[in-house]
C-alpha cells in the first residue's frame, strides 16, 4: 500500500509544482536535509518500511504467484465472485476521525438525496452535483472494502443503494452493469497487487519458506514451545545465515505487534527472513538506486509539505490576503445564482419552505432543514449553493430565463430563493480554487528562493 501511495506522491509533486524538473526535486531534497528532515523519526520509519516492501518486489517468484493466482481464481469462480461491476456513486470523502457534527451533516444531506432519488430525481445529475467521484468505474471484489462489497453484491442492475458509511466516507451507489473477468485478466491484476503489497497473505508464506531453505533456517523447537506456553522466553529461538535470533529480540518486536503469541512469532520470523534477504540486496545496484530515488522523493515531499502544501491549506490570513490582492481573478465572466432551488409537492409547501430559507442565515440546507416539521420535510427537496448557468436546469429557467426544466416526480413545484451575483464575496466561496492558486504562489516563491541558494 505504501508503494502505491508513494507513486501517487510522485505524480502529485510532479504535477502540483508546475511539472517540476528533477533539479527542482533535488533542490527540495537538499533543503530537507539542510533542515534535518532526513533525521526525522517518521521519515526513517517510512524509508525502512519501503525498503522491506521493495525487497519483497525484487524477491518475487512469479511462478509461485501465478500458482496462487490460479488457485484464487478457481475459488472466486466457484463462489460466483469472478465478476467486475460497473458503478457510479454519490460519494463524499470523510476523514477517519471526522467530527460528529460534520458526520451528521453529511448523513442528513445523503438522506435528503436518497429521498429525492426515491421520488424520481435523476441519479446522474445528483452524482455530478454532489459526488467527489463523478466518473463510472469498474470494481471487483478485491478492489472494494468489505462495507462496499456487501452493498454492491446485493444490488441488481440499475438498482441504487441506501446511504452507507465506509472507512473512506459516505456513499450512495448504483450498479450499472457487470461482467465476468477471465483467468488471464485476473492473474495480471493479482500479480500487480502482489507487487504493490510486497508479500500479502499466502504469497508471504511461500516466499518465506523458500528463503528459509536458502539461509539454512533452523528452529529451536523446545524454546519456541516454551514461548507459546509462557508468552516470553530467553535464549535462541532460531538460527539463520550464521546468526542467532533470541527471545529478547522477539520481545522487542512483539511490543509493536499486538496479536497472539503464535502470530507474533510467525511475523517475527517473516521479518527476520526478509531483513536478512534485504541486507543481501544492498549490493544490488538497481535496488540501491531505487531506494535512493525514493529517499529524495520522500524528502522533497517532507519539505514541500512543510513550506507549501500545509500553509496553502491552513494559513487563513495568507489565503485571505491572497484573495484580496487577486479578487479580480475570481470574478466570473457571467453572473451566477446564489441561493436555493426548492422542489416541493405543492405550492403551499413551496411557499412555506421559501419563507424559512429566506429567514435562515445558514448556507447549508442540512442546517435549515432542521427548522421544518417532519411532514413538511418529507414533501420537499432543496438544492442550495452557487449555480453557474448550465449547471441546474431549474436555475437556468427561473433565474437566467433560458429553457424549461422537467419537474421532478412527486416534487412538481419548483421555485428559487436567492440572488444573482458577479463574484464571490468571501474567499471561502472559492476556497478550493484559492488553495490551489495560493499553493502555486507559495511553491514558485519557495523554489525561487532555493534556486538562489545554488
Amino acid at each position: 500500500m505504501q508503494i502505491f501511495l508513494l507513486c501517487l506522491f510522485s505524480f502529485f509533486v510532479l504535477t502540483t509544482v508546475n511539472a517540476q524538473t528533477l533539479t527542482e526535486e533535488a533542490l527540495m531534497a537538499r533543503a530537507a536535509k539542510a533542515e534535518g528532515l532526513d533525521k526525522n523519526a517518521a521519515f526513517l520509519h517510512k524509508m525502512e518500511a519501503y525498503k522491506q516492501e521493495l525487497a519483497g518486489k525484487y524477491l518475487l517468484d512469479e511462478r509461485l504467484i501465478n500458482a496462487s493466482a490460479n488457485a484464487a481464481y478457481s475459488k472466486v469462480s466457484k463462489e460466483g465472485k469472478n465478476k467486475q461491476m460497473l458503478i457510479r456513486q454519490v460519494f463524499h470523502a470523510l476523514p477517519q476521525h471526522v467530527m460528529n457534527a460534520e458526520l451528521n451533516r453529511w448523513q442528513q444531506r445523503m438522506d435528503s438525496i436518497s429521498r429525492a432519488i426515491a421520488q424520481g430525481a435523476d441519479f446522474g445529475a445528483l452524482v455530478n452535483r454532489y459526488s467527489d467521484i463523478r466518473s463510472t468505474e469498474w470494481v471487483s471484489k478485491w478492489d472494494m472494502m468489505d462495507e462496499m462489497e456487501e452493498v454492491v453484491s446485493n444490488l441488481r442492475k440499475g438498482q441504487i443503494s441506501q446511504p452507507f458509511l465506509s472507512p473512506q466516507g459516505i456513499h450512495i451507489i448504483q450498479l450499472l452493469d457487470e461482467k465476468v473477468i477471465d483467468n488471464v485478466a485476473f492473474n495480471a491484476n493479482y500479480l500487480q497487487r502482489v507487487k504493490r503489497n510486497a508479500f500479502p497473505n499466502k504469497q508471504a508464506g511461500q516466499q518465506i519458506d523458500k528463503l528459509k531453505k536458502e539461509y539454512a533456517f533452523a528452529q529451536n523447537q523446545q524454546t519456541v514451545n516454551r514461548l507459546y506456553r509462557e508468552g516470553k522466553v530467553s535464549g535462541v529461538l532460531f538460527t539463520m545465515d550464521g546468526k542467532s535470533f533470541t527471545g529478547e529480540q522477539f520481545a522487542t518486536f512483539a511490543k509493536t505487534y499486538p496479536l497472539s503469541v503464535r502470530r507474533q512469532y510467525e511475523a517475527f520470523v517473516a521479518k527476520c527472513v526478509l531483513d536478512c534477504e534485504t541486507k543481501h540486496l544492498d549490493g544490488n545496484a538497481a535496488f540501491t538506486q531505487e531506494v535512493q530515488a525514493l529517499s529524495d522523493k520522500l524528502l522533497a515531499q517532507e519539505a514541500y509539505d512543510k513550506h507549501v502544501r500545509v500553509p496553502s491549506h491552513t494559513d487563513e490570513a495568507g489565503l485571505r490576503a491572497y484573495f484580496s490582492s487577486h479578487e479580480k481573478d475570481y470574478r466570473w465572466p457571467m453572473p451566477r445564482f446564489r441561493g436555493a432551488v426548492i422542489h416541493a409537492a405543492d405550492k403551499k409547501t413551496a411557499k412555506k419552505v421559501s419563507k424559512v430559507v429566506k429567514k435562515s442565515k445558514n448556507t447549508e440546507w442540512s442546517a435549515t432543514e432542521k427548522l421544518l416539521d417532519d411532514k413538511t420535510r418529507r414533501k420537499v427537496f432543496v438544492e442550495q449553493g452557487v449555480f453557474a448557468f448550465g449547471v441546474n436546469a431549474f436555475v437556468d429557467e427561473l433565474e437566467f430565463k433560458h429553457g424549461r426544466a422537467t419537474p421532478m416526480n412527486n416534487y412538481p413545484v419548483a421555485l428559487t430563493v436567492g440572488k444573482k451575483i458577479n463574484g464571490p464575496d468571501d474567499y471561502n466561496e472559492v476556497r478550493e480554487q484559492l488553495m490551489k492558486d495560493y499553493e502555486q504562489y507559495l511553491s514558485e516563491k519557495w523554489l525561487s528562493a532555493l534556486r538562489k541558494q545554488k
